[in-house]
């Protein structure tokens, strides 16, 4: 079973038309990524296969001070993010980047697991993409 050339369909095939317009790219072991123009700031789904899970987020790897400005424009937003997306954190990460995450149970990418992650990868793009083109078009945004 191809799990992420699945979650990318997937995806695609639940976002709004308006939003089915990204790119992709498979990364070094078990990720995938998912961006609209930025590739600096693009969602991620990544199986931590030591820990049995799937993560799932936004991720802010640009320069250390766009991915500040990042952090702090979705932390004065974390209400009306955390309303959509309820288990939603928001942490400072390696690197200088940041991230807006969760994780789900994946001991093993089958096909419940590609089912959950369709759906968590589609409400994080749905949430999250009007407030990151929002941020970018400030002034001071990417």
């Amino acid at each position: 079973m191809d799990f992420f050339g699945g979650l990318r369909k997937g995806v695609k095939a639940r976002l709004p038309e308006s939003l089915r317009t990204f790119s992709s790219a498979r990364g070094r072991g078990r990720l995938l990524k998912v961006h609209f123009g930025h590739p600096e700031f693009h969602y991620e789904a990544w199986h931590h296969t030591g820990d049995g899970r799937l993560e799932i987020g936004l991720h802010f790897e640009g320069s250390r001070e766009e991915n500040q400005e990042a952090f702090d424009f979705f932390r004065a937003h974390v209400l009306e993010v955390k309303s959509q997306l309820p288990r939603a954190e928001l942490e400072p990460w390696e690197r200088g980047w940041s991230r807006l995450y969760e994780t789900l149970s994946a001991p093993q990418l089958d096909e419940g697991v590609l089912d959950g992650a369709v759906d968590c990868l589609s409400a994080y793009i749905v949430t999250l993409q009007p407030l990151l083109n929002s941020w970018l078009k400030e002034p001071d945004g990417g």
